[in-house]
């Protein structure tokens, strides 16, 4: 316990250090728990975002924690001290288990703050909230040790972030569901849902505890193996070679994707969040709340994978060869940034059409008195044209970060600040009184005027003396 105590204080001294991530969290904290409630006026979809949020900042927590020792080529000299690797997994479950709770806990004080100042009030009772944290210790507590365990045996941080993102949605889902079962005020039901809930809980808990407890120090040191790409690549090759540099780069990108299973298993789960938001809540709020998490979610697929393309150059060293050879800077960019692109595109795609499909099942089967859910015409503005140029800009402005930048982690960290700011104006326009449309283009061709002159200026600000410096 001594030991898990000294990598507890390790963490939180790490964590102290990123001044970036904390400007992040408090700015994530401002449009959380003050704009959303602000406009939306609806402590039960506040919480439900502010629960899918902390999930969603714990996920990159968790991949980050062992899996990137051993990329960082740090673990090797923290196991060869006297910490043995138990308290290691141990230590940082704990530090993420307090961040994850009291990253919530905040966003629960912001939100009651708001409601009170705007005369909303806060409609929840006394054991509702004391349901509601105890919950969330146990779903945070249930991610962190598995999320840690995951990361110790993974290779490297792409293949723990897919592993780790397979566990924590589905414990993540629980804690939405249970919160939305807290909020029809029925106590015997709550009582029901948080018993069987809780026993799924403390069933994984006792699973990954038995298996961290059977680690020997030997585990840590093994080389994980990854799985050879070479034939999913053969697969997907065509006997037609591209002719451009463009078309080089973006082939070689989408077939080195396409080998990531557990990216795309990954990527199909967060396209079902918008429609399980959608069948949370009822009446004509339905598809508005489906919309806000889209413009939440949606642009943080692609930056993260560029930012994970663009560094994993830099981690993996293979920087300078690409830098090496004919291709130019412009096309080699742009070319890396399509494949993020084209993948938010297809999700978005497919998420609408899920969500609406889902949202008007219960009409299909009732006899006509269920009402049928359609998108408006600012609906879908903002769920098309300007969340794809929401995710273009977050993919420019990450993939330039990334690529200046001396890590590729303060690329991504400095673009996350900026992409939060990207939910307010939707969820502005979304809840205005009027002329909802106009602001929705007004919004649109403001993205796209900034998309159009960061393409633009890509060849000055990025030279290729100035990567080879950042390698």
């Amino acid at each position: 316990m001594k030991q898990s105590g000294y990598v507890f204080r390790m963490q939180l001294s790490q964590f102290k250090r990123e001044r970036g991530m904390i400007i992040f969290y408090i700015a994530c904290l401002a449009v959380i728990g003050i704009l959303v409630p602000f406009f939306l006026h609806n402590i039960n979809t506040s919480l439900i975002m502010a629960a899918f949020l902390t999930i969603m900042f714990l996920k990159p927590m968790l991949s980050d924690s062992l899996a990137g020792e051993r990329e960082r080529k740090t673990l090797e000299s923290l196991l060869s001290t006297l910490i043995n690797g138990k308290s290691i997994i141990w230590g940082k479950a704990i530090f993420y288990l307090l961040f994850a709770v009291c990253f919530f806990t905040a966003n629960i004080l912001c939100i009651l703050l708001t409601n009170w100042l705007s005369g909303s009030g806060s409609g929840l009772d006394v054991w509702q909230w004391m349901s509601i944290l105890v919950f969330a210790i146990c779903n945070f507590s249930t991610i962190s040790v598995v999320g840690v365990y995951l990361s110790a045996l993974s290779g490297d941080l792409h293949t723990a972030n897919s592993k780790v993102a397979l566990a924590a949605y589905p414990f993540g889902l629980l804690f939405i569901v249970f919160l939305s079962v807290v909020f029809l005020n029925d106590v015997i039901i709550t009582v029901i849902t948080g018993g069987i809930f809780l026993l799924i809980y403390f069933g994984v808990l006792l699973v990954y505890g038995v298996k961290i407890s059977k680690m020997k120090q030997s585990h840590y040191f093994e080389n994980v193996k990854i799985k050879k790409t070479g034939k999913a690549h053969e697969r997907c090759s065509t006997d037609i070679a591209p002719k451009s540099q463009f078309a080089i780069v973006f082939r070689h990108e989408w077939k080195y994707f396409l080998t990531l299973k557990m990216l795309l298993i990954n990527f199909a789960i967060l396209c079902i969040a918008p429609a399980v938001f959608a069948c949370l809540f009822r009446g004509e709020d339905k598809l508005n709340i489906a919309v806000l998490i889209t413009a939440l979610m949606m642009p943080r697929v692609p930056t993260n994978l560029i930012a994970y393309s663009i560094g994993g150059e830099k981690v993996y060293k293979t920087g300078e060869s690409l830098l090496s050879t004919p291709l130019h800077v412009r096309p080699l960019f742009l070319a890396k940034c399509m494949v993020p692109i084209l993948v938010s595109g297809i999700m978005l795609l497919l998420s609408s059409v899920l969500t609406l499909a889902v949202t008007n099942i219960p009409g299909v089967f009732s006899s006509g008195t269920e009402t049928i859910y359609r998108y408006t015409a600012e609906q879908l503005v903002l769920l098309f044209p300007v969340t794809l140029m929401s995710g273009i800009l977050m993919v420019l402005i990450s993939g330039i970060l990334s690529a200046t930048m001396k890590t590729a982690r303060q690329g991504l960290y400095a673009a996350s600040i900026i992409g939060i700011f990207f939910v307010a104006p939707v969820a502005a326009i979304l809840y205005l009184p009027q002329n909802t449309l106009i602001w929705s283009v007004i919004y649109l061709v403001a993205l796209f005027v900034c998309n159009v002159i960061l393409i633009k200026n890509i060849s000055d600000n990025i030279s290729r003396p100035q990567l080879m410096r950042r390698l």
